[in-house]
């Protein structure tokens, strides 16, 4: 008969510190929780705790000034990481600090210009004058035959120019970003508004105003690069708006999409599909803004009433790749509002809000005067007044 071997079970100590730290910092993130739901449903602690908490409040006190002293007119130009200066044919360029780090000469005064990564295209309006700029340095100039009406740039650094003044209505000449014409698209019966190259170096996009008829027709045509460069110039893809429908701009998205905006809707353009994904113009509504130019989103402001002689403005930003929504509201009407990279700028008077694409408070700047415009830039933004630019940190 085999003996049953009996086991004392060893009595297990419990490691107190390791259950104190789980339990401390179980606990720290159900605060974070809590304070996390407060921060989002009650407006009182929100305002709270972005001014004292997150410190998302700032005013001219305590922010870098650049100095307008220049005897010339002065151009504000926002460029990659700086706060740029055009004044007395140079492009004068300033870092976060208010610094002066670097200056371009060029001749230019009154300038058209666009910017995109690292590089920077501007030309004298009207005029033939015309820079690619990279950095510190003058990447490429040329003399255009004919008046510059519209310049763009993609990360590249390739660029789009739109002429008139020439035998066409329009000419719009393309330039790799080593400044080598690639072609040039004539317009004889309609005016190029607006056009631009995609991020992969493969489309040009333009659109065109027809104005002879009795109604307006607006067109958007996108070209092949490659086969351009071989003289083929025919479209491959053309979209027809609605008759008196005004296309206002276009841009191109990091997924080779692209966006139209007319003065009442805003499309999305691919291949043979055309599809509006916002409204500009509603009848029960009052859009006072909107714009193309942030980073895969667009916005359209809505002013709505409060009272007889009160309103808010609420911001509604949609992402062009999954049609998200994210609403801002802010409780005045906006004087301007300005956007750029992921940023939009509530230009309020003597208050600005900053907001990012996901429509959360990124900073409020406070002034004593009336803001007269505001430029956005890679991390940075200037508020610019009569005779000087302060600098705010985003």
């Amino acid at each position: 008969m085999k003996k049953v071997l009996k086991f004392k079970p060893k009595n297990k100590k419990i490691n107190r510190k390791k259950v104190f730290i789980t339990f401390g910092i179980s606990i720290v993130i159900l605060l974070f929780a809590i304070a996390f739901v407060i921060y989002k449903t009650n407006e009182n602690f929100r305002t709270f705790a972005d001014k004292y908490i997150l410190m998302k409040n700032v005013s001219e006190e305590n922010v870098p000034i650049i100095d307008i002293d220049y005897e010339s007119n002065t151009n504000i130009i926002p460029y990659g990481k700086y706060i740029c200066i055009l004044a007395e044919n140079t492009l004068f360029e300033y870092n976060s600090s208010g610094k002066k780090e670097k200056e371009v000469k060029i001749e230019i005064s009154n300038p058209i210009y666009d910017t995109e990564n690292n590089y920077l295209v501007i030309g004298e309006k009207g005029n033939q004058k015309l820079y690619l700029i990279n950095e510190d340095h003058i990447v490429w100039e040329k003399d255009i035959e004919g008046n510059l009406s519209k310049v763009t740039v993609n990360k590249n650094g390739y660029v789009s120019a739109i002429v008139t003044g020439t035998t066409h209505k329009s000419v719009i000449v393309i330039y790799d970003n080593s400044g080598n014409e690639l072609f040039k698209s004539y317009l004889s019966n309609t005016i190029a508004v607006d056009a631009c190259i995609s991020p992969n170096n493969s489309e040009l996009a333009y659109a065109e105003v027809n104005t002879s008829g009795t109604a307006v027709q607006s067109n958007i045509k996108v070209i092949s690069i490659s086969e351009a460069k071989e003289k083929n110039t025919e479209p491959k893809y053309t979209y027809s708006a609605p008759q008196n429908s005004l296309i206002l701009r276009l841009k191109y998205q990091d997924k080779n999409q692209l966006v139209c905006m007319y003065e009442n809707s805003i499309h999305i353009l691919e291949q043979e599909n055309d599809v509006e994904i916002m409204k500009l113009s509603e009848d029960d509504k009052k859009i006072s803004f909107a714009d193309i130019e942030l980073n895969n989103n667009i916005f359209r402001a809505e002013e709505k009433s409060t009272g007889i002689f009160s309103a808010d403005t609420v911001i509604e930003i949609k992402n062009v790749n999954n049609q998200k929504e994210n609403i801002y509201t802010t409780k005045n009407v906006a004087k301007s509002i300005t956007s750029g990279q992921n940023i939009i700028a509530i230009n309020l008077g003597t208050e600005v809000e900053f907001i990012d694409t996901n429509g959360r408070l990124v900073k409020k700047y406070t002034s004593t005067q009336v803001v007269r415009d505001i430029v956005i830039c890679n991390g940075l933004a200037g508020a610019i007044y009569r005779d000087k630019v302060e600098l705010i940190s985003l």
